[in-house]
């Protein structure tokens, strides 16, 4: 006699299984008693499981594509099925969530179980339940599209009738243009792209997501299709016959027409140019590590101190990045970000996917993380990774632990445990085992760096695919100057009342030492793991009280010193402090200043030691490209766009101007057209030349930028070392008598 209630047994998904089957769901699954609004699943869980009511009532609700708010899609009653979008495809997101209308009792059912279970009841048996399984979830994802609000439940079922289920790859091609248009679309997991060619020139049109319909004007006509649709990852779409959907647009023009729009809505290519051309990555992506490019210092301490935190020496995150334009969800304002070699923490981690141990797994905030002590360093998950954000390196030696091995012997068979590997794989774990979360977030001294959800925090992409409001929004620099500019003020008020009593003198340098220490102990502050920030930067308000103590200290120091310099200790120590000043406030006004100039002269993100060969590598490819090209091209090379590229101060006029690289390019395009006139049209790769010289011209650029920003550091930290040396002489000459 099972324990599990009739109902789920006697349920169209369950019904035909054999005893042993049955103990085996039961062994592996589990029975649920939830209370009145209790969740069965949220939206957004990863579906490995599909669930059968045993008692009571379960309201399914989902947000409709185009609405803002969830709505109620069916009723769940005992002996029906929740959450069958796990048996379509694996890694499969929750696309709606469910809610207990009553008490209820809820079988959950891992699928992996349920097909081996089914598999017993014989093929056609197995195929059946799994079909009746597909069907329940291509309902609820029409229930849930753009199309819901043209059709009637009698329209769904005639739908699904003449419903097919197709999973496509990355880059697979659901339709091309030119092909006869014999189905309608709706896409009810992952995201297509929807393009035309002309002259061999593909146009990104649209991103389509969960929910959206994908139909032509050939659907109508029953014509060629004027577009192709292409996978921009594993996706899982319903294939619809032209005739059904012809139907229901006869009845309902204005919601077709309503559910036809949200293909022209998505974004234009030219608005978000750069995070159009990936967006796939940022629609999979649970938390992308994200870098104010016009903020950032370059500085490294992100790296540093991802390193220092897992106490191997390995950074999880590498700051070499591409670069993307995205809108901020909070404002609306244009924002450049480099996207770093970090794991995003992806929804459907194709790392855990490949793992043959288990050693990569998830937790229910969704953050993907390796249990070194599984992993048998044989880097299929760095394979995996669409990003590289998987690497392979040494691990820490414990003579004493054992891997765990796949045995190479039947299906099925145990695994056995030899010596762990020399190999392990390490990638971005939040920090999940330290207090305070990521270390390179807290250690940013600009608050240039921020982990978030791309679908609530980018404009872009939320408009694309969905989203919600943002938990975590894109980078923002918490401002220094209130802090700085009260500190001039009081400054200057010091300044104007010189010390000329003892006593004055006495507390005057009292306070000139105890701010010496607070400035110096900020180096201290910067090179600890102690500082946490919960989620900001723990750095950067010592970062801000450091200029401002700076600038204090000058006040105090002009106050302590009078307008005289003494042929002594204590005016060597007075040059000394002024001499740290002025690196400290030419370091402060670089880190404002530079890297906004950097950002605009950046095409990619590259760290300093990139620059050297990069000019180099820049004309072979400019040589490379002059291959096989006319004599004209050659020529207007030779005489205008070489010498563009070598002008000795050709990188000053670039930064001075302000403008981007893509505002360059457009710049020496009209130049050369206006030299040329109408033969400019007629040269045969102009526009790749010139995008390979400004970029020349801007290697320069970059590497007077970056030495910059890392000049004055050193030299700040020279001085102020001199000038604590020369306060320790200074205080014992002083406390001597001298």
């Amino acid at each position: 006699m099972t324990s599990w209630p009739r109902a789920v047994w006697q349920s169209p998904w369950l019904r035909g299984l054999d005893g042993h089957a049955r103990a085996q769901i039961e062994s592996a699954g589990c029975m649920r008693s939830l209370a009145r609004g209790a969740q069965v699943f949220a939206a957004g869980e990863p579906a490995d499981a599909f669930f059968v009511v045993g008692e009571g009532l379960v309201d399914v609700r989902a947000v409709r594509r185009g609405d803002a708010q969830a709505t109620a899609i069916r009723r769940a009653v005992a002996g029906d099925a929740l959450g069958e979008e796990a048996i379509v495809r694996a890694g499969v997101a929750r696309a709606g969530e469910a809610t207990c209308a009553t008490d209820v009792v809820v079988a959950e059912v891992p699928v992996a179980v349920f097909r081996r279970a089914a598999e017993r009841a014989g093929a056609p048996q197995a195929a059946a339940l799994e079909q009746a399984l597909r069907r329940a979830a291509a309902g609820d994802v029409l229930r849930s599209s753009a199309l819901a609000r043209a059709l009637s439940e009698r329209d769904v079922e005639a739908l699904l009738a003449c419903t097919e289920h197709r999973s496509l790859t990355r880059g697979d091609v659901l339709f091309q243009q030119g092909e006869p248009a014999t189905h309608a679309y709706v896409v009810a997991d992952g995201m297509v792209q929807v393009q035309t060619e002309d002259d061999g020139r593909v146009q990104v049109r649209a991103y389509l997501a969960r929910g959206d319909l994908v139909v032509d004007d050939a659907v109508d006509s029953g014509g060629p299709h004027e577009i192709s649709v292409t996978a921009c990852g594993p996706a899982w779409v319903l294939a619809i016959a032209r005739e059904p959907i012809l139907r229901v647009a006869r009845r309902s023009p204005e919601a077709m027409r309503r559910a036809r729009r949200l293909a022209s809505s998505a974004p234009l290519p030219e608005a978000t140019r750069h995070v159009l051309g990936d967006l796939w990555r940022f629609a999979v992506a649970g938390s992308m590590l994200v870098i104010d490019d016009e903020a950032c210092v370059r500085c490294g301490h992100c790296a540093w101190s991802c390193a220092e935190a897992h106490g191997d020496g390995v950074s999880r995150l590498v700051r070499r990045g591409e670069k993307v334009t995205v809108r901020d969800t909070t404002d609306g304002s244009e924002r450049a970000l480099v996207i770093p070699g970090s794991c995003q923490h992806c929804k459907h981690p194709a790392c855990m996917i490949e793992c043959p141990t288990g050693a990569i797994g998830r937790d229910p905030r969704g953050q993907v993380f390796v249990r070194e002590e599984l992993c048998v360093g044989c880097g299929l998950c760095a394979k995996a990774c669409p990003w590289g954000s998987v690497q392979m390196a040494p691990r820490k030696p414990d003579p004493g632990k054992r891997s765990p091995v796949l045995a190479s012997a039947a299906p099925g068979a145990a695994p056995r445990h030899e010596p762990q590997s020399a190999a392990v794989a390490v990638k971005c774990d939040m920090c999940r085992d330290l207090d305070g979360g990521p270390a390179c977030v807290n250690a940013c001294p600009v608050d240039a760096i921020a982990r978030v959800e791309p679908e609530a925090a980018m404009a872009d992409v939320r408009k694309a695919v969905g989203g919600r409001a943002p938990r975590q929004g894109l980078p923002d620099q918490r401002v220094a100057w209130p802090w700085v500019a009260g500190a001039a003020v009081f400054a200057a008020a010091a300044a104007r009342a010189p010390a000329t009593t003892w006593g004055a003198r006495l507390a005057t340098g009292l306070l000139v030492g105890a701010l010496f220490l607070a400035l110096a102990g900020y180096m201290v502050v910067k090179r600890t793991r102690l500082v946490r920030g919960n989620g900001r930067s723990g750095v950067r308000p010592h970062t801000i009280a450091h200029l401002a103590l700076g600038v204090a200290a000058m006040g105090v120091v002009a106050a302590h010193a009078g307008a005289k310099l003494p042929p002594n200790a204590a005016g060597a120590l007075v040059v000394a402090f002024v001499l740290a000043s002025l690196t400290g406030v030419a370091a402060a006004l670089a880190y404002r200043l530079v890297p906004r100039a950097l950002a605009r002269v950046e095409r990619h993100a590259r760290l300093p030691e990139d620059l050297p060969g990069r000019a180099r590598e820049l004309d072979e490819r400019a040589f490379g490209a002059l291959t096989g090209r006319s004599d004209a091209t050659k020529a207007v090379y030779g005489r205008l766009l070489a010498p563009y590229a070598r002008a000795p101060l050709g990188w000053l006029l670039l930064v001075m101007r302000g403008a981007t690289l893509r505002d360059e390019e457009k710049r020496l395009r009209g130049r050369v057209r206006r030299l040329l006139g109408p033969r400019a049209e007629t040269l045969d790769g102009l526009d790749d030349m010139i995008r390979l010289v400004v970029e020349r011209r801007a290697v320069a650029a970059q590497r007077v930028l970056q030495g910059t920003l890392r000049a004055w550091v050193p030299a700040h930290v020279v001085a102020v070392a001199a000038a604590l040396v020369l306060l320790v002489v200074h205080v014992v000459i002083v406390a001597r008598g001298r």
